[in-house]
């Protein structure tokens, strides 16, 4: 391709029409033929040779960031014409579209309000986040974002008839921040900005690497007097090394500092870009007056030291993310896929597609939603629906990704997977509490604001404290100090503590999806209690007491369709009897308290004498007195009426949990208030109250859904915490400050409570209270680490003991460190203490 000077003498020769156009490397003012296309123009041959090799290594964005500054933040169009605000809304148009978005096409709330998930480039600490967060909330229509650093995703929640997602886009983008739509593969946005990091590295060990040969020809020549112009021009080579290593690898920490300036937000690279700007002031003085060191060879090398420290940030907050990714903590990752030859490939679960075949072996987590095209077994989906038996499948039945295969192998055809699946929809709602703002994730980020800030004027004054020395140690020593003291652990320590915490208790069926509530789990308070199926074992037994016991087969028979816990027990004594079922019969309706539907023609209701007595059934004193019977037994009376008289009473039995006595003691050992609110009798609560030596003041029966959600409002002190049924107590656990459901299953009990237990264990619930005093525990030893070791760092440099390339190593050392001891931290034993 002929260079532009020639293009204007063939101009000459042939039309001799001329325009003047900048140069796309250097702006200088180009002659060239009026067709000329304005974005291949260049002065001379070396500015297309720096155009070529910058685009070759993928740091195009630098002449974004070159223009805005020489344009006061107005990118310069390439024909010499100030672009205004409408072309970079026009480069954004396409967000506005379905088709372009993808998996990133918003989702319309119940409120009108729409949420989506985005990649973000351009992003290197906690301060990005925080940046991002604090523009959300000063931008009228953006209700908030919430940016996983893990993954370097930004979830966005806006208003479509103030903003649109386009618009969100704009101001990012002049901060520095590009938004993209989620790849196909989440591990591909890793990969580029891996790659990204990477090319930046590269760079700057180039000019680190040719700075320092420069630097050592410079004080050999001191040795041998080399000639004043050898001097100058290796000096001046020095520097322009030293300038770019700043200017093109080193410009994501001005990108941060502009960023932080223009929204008046103190940002983590603020102290840092300061440090490199009073480095290469200092380097220019002088280059330009030939007097004292340039140092640009440091200066090269620590924005290499500096670059290498955010990559090890980088991937050490990606194999955090791995760590705590709670779908890998519920479903399995590879999966057999089935070849067209019947053979079996192991895939990556993500790489499967609808209709594609996988094999699942007995004893093995199903990877995906789907059906089953070949095989029968029995599947637990106790985590999915809290049903503990197993279901058995066969061909055409639909299983979920996360239940287990028990019987034998099975063949089915995938019809969604990931994200897409329903344990995947509910480990959505679980992963928001990742990224929730807690109260102590606020002290951190504003801890971490004053943080800038004072480190900003201390090196002020560190700078004039050493002027008297002179300029460039003076200027050493701010830098250092600039540099050292980086509160990335700060802002990282506590969202990284709860999402570890999180995806650990995954890992042990404890599905959470509000971080604070391990915050309040950590202090004691009072703690009520459903008794069925959360003290009990919820698998009530029922005995035949007074009456007609044929009427046992015609409640069978309308609740034979019925999962509660009663009925089943109802169907289950029908059945040990051998009394015959009727087929015609249907459940008519749930009441709370009993159940009503025909069977044969006859009208049947099933439930507690309350029940009866609100439907005015007739009540002979042999019932009453079985009823009073069955309480004595601390059993719950069930009554049985035919045609509005009560002719039957069944004592509904359910025993304590073998190891509820010891958990409560352990409660109560550690503080805890532990009462208990129940639908049963007040007589059977008060014998279960007895067996657990708890306060009878505190244990309440005969309470209705209403009741108990007034019980749990009700508290004067300390934080209260309601363990009981995600459906049935739904009301008391929503209203509770933690409510944990043990019963219901996840998809219904995480709509009502922030804590689901899948495990009927009193020893989970206990497990769960450790690892909420560990968190807090790991939060402020971590908190303790980073602080210490900051203060120390700027002791050191405010002393003068260390230099900028030393604390360039030791900047990243205090994030890896709270990373490390993250990672490393017990949230959970395998051993109770």
């Amino acid at each position: 391709m002929p260079s532009n000077l020639d293009a204007s003498a063939n101009a000459d020769a042939s039309s001799g029409v001329e325009v003047t156009l900048p140069c796309v490397h250097c702006g200088e003012p180009t002659d060239v033929h009026r067709d000329a296309d304005p974005r291949t123009v260049f002065c001379c041959n070396g500015c297309r040779g720096a155009y070529e090799l910058i685009h070759g290594w993928g740091l195009e964005s630098y002449y974004g960031l070159r223009d805005q500054l020489a344009g006061g933040g107005q990118p310069i169009d390439r024909a010499g014409q100030q672009s205004s605000a409408d072309s970079l809304q026009e480069r954004y148009t396409v967000f506005d579209r379905a088709d372009y978005l993808g998996a990133s096409q918003p989702v319309e709330q119940s409120d009108g309000t729409m949420v989506c998930e985005l990649a973000v480039h351009g992003l290197h600490c906690a301060a990005c986040a925080w940046l991002i967060e604090n523009v959300a909330t000063r931008t009228p229509g953006w209700l908030d974002a919430r940016v996983k650093m893990s993954e370097h995703t930004m979830r966005v929640v806006f208003d479509p008839k103030k903003i649109s997602l386009s618009r969100i886009a704009q101001p990012l983008d002049r901060l520095g921040y590009e938004l993209s739509p989620l790849p196909e593969h989440r591990e591909d946005h890793f990969r580029q900005e891996n790659h990204r990091l990477l090319i930046q590295i590269a760079f700057a060990g180039f000019c680190a690497a040719n700075a320092m040969w420069i630097a050592i020809a410079l004080y050999a020549g001191e040795a041998s007097d080399v000639e004043a112009e050898h001097w100058s021009f290796l000096r001046w080579m020095g520097t322009g090394l030293g300038l770019g290593a700043v200017l093109l690898p080193g410009r994501t920490f001005f990108q941060g500092a502009w960023a932080s300036i223009k929204t008046r937000t103190p940002h983590m690279d603020l102290p840092v870009a300061l440090g490199l700007t009073v480095g290469t002031v200092a380097g220019v003085i002088a280059a330009i007056t030939g007097q004292g060191e340039s140092y640009f060879d440091s200066l090269a090398v620590l924005v290499f030291l500096l670059l290498i420290g955010r990559w090890i940030q980088f991937h050490q907050q990606h194999r955090a993310a791995k760590a705590v990714d709670l779908l890998l903590r519920i479903t399995p990752r590879h999966a057999q896929r089935i070849l067209a030859s019947g053979q079996t490939e192991l895939v990556l679960v993500d790489n499967l597609r609808p209709d594609d075949s996988v094999r699942v072996m007995a004893g093995q987590s199903v990877p995906v939603d789907g059906n089953i095209l070949v095989g029968q077994s029995s599947i637990d989906q106790s985590l999915l629906t809290g049903e503990s038996l197993p279901v058995s499948v066969q061909i055409g039945d639909p299983v979920s990704a996360g239940t287990v295969n028990l019987q034998s192998p099975v063949d089915i055809r995938v019809t969604s997977v990931g994200r897409e699946s329903r344990i995947g929809q509910v480990m959505k709602s679980v992963e928001e509490a990742a990224s929730q703002k807690t109260p102590i994730v606020q002290l951190a980020d504003s801890i971490g604001g004053y943080f800038v800030v004072i480190v900003t004027l201390l090196a002020i004054a560190t700078f004039f404290a050493w002027l008297s020395d002179g300029f460039g140690i003076a200027a050493s020593h701010a830098t250092s100090l600039l540099i050292v003291a980086c509160p990335c652990a700060l802002a990282l320590a506590t969202p990284l503590a709860i999402a570890v915490a999180l995806g650990r208790a995954a890992k042990r069926k404890i599905l959470i999806r509000d971080g604070s509530s391990l915050q309040t789990l950590a202090s004691v308070g009072t703690i009520w209690f459903d008794k069925t199926g959360t003290l009990t074992e919820g698998k009530p037994r029922a005995e035949f007491v007074e009456g007609d016991a044929s009427a046992i087969a015609h409640a069978a028979a309308i609740e034979r369709d019925c999962e509660h816990p009663i009925a089943i027990a109802i169907l289950r004594e029908a059945n040990r009897r051998g009394l015959p079922i009727s087929s015609n019969a249907n459940l008519d309706q749930v009441h709370v308290g009993g159940v009503s539907g025909k069977c044969d023609g006859q009208s049947v209701l099933v439930g507690s004498l309350s029940f009866m007595q609100e439907y005015h059934v007739g009540l002979s004193a042999s019932v009453l007195v079985a009823c009073e019977h069955c309480t004595d037994r601390s059993a719950s009376p069930s009554v049985i009426a035919i045609d509005g008289v009560a002719t039957c009473v069944l004592a509904i039995s359910d025993p304590l949990k073998p190891d509820v006595g010891s958990f409560i003691e352990w409660l109560t050992d550690r503080g805890w208030r532990v009462g208990i609110l129940s639908g049963d009798h007040p007589k059977i609560v008060a014998h279960v109250t007895q067996q657990l030596g708890l306060d009878p003041s505190q244990a309440l029966g005969g309470l209705s859904p209403e009741a108990k959600l007034d019980h749990v409002r009700d508290h004067s002190t300390g934080s209260t915490v309601m363990v009981g049924d995600g459906a049935n107590d739904a009301a008391a656990l929503a209203a509770a400050d933690v409510g944990i459901a043990v019963r219901g299953g996840a998809e219904v009990s995480l709509q009502a409570a922030p804590i689901y237990i899948a495990s009927d264990s009193m020893t989970s619930i206990a497990d769960l209270i450790r690892a909420a005093r560990r968190t807090q525990a790991l939060i402020r030893t971590a908190f303790a680490a980073s602080l210490s070791y900051n203060l120390v760092a700027v002791a050191l440099a405010m002393s003068g003991r260390i230099s900028p390339l030393v604390a360039a190593i030791l900047m990243p050392i205090s994030s890896v460190t709270v990373l490390a001891l993250t990672l490393a931290w017990p949230i959970f034993r395998e051993k109770r203490s």
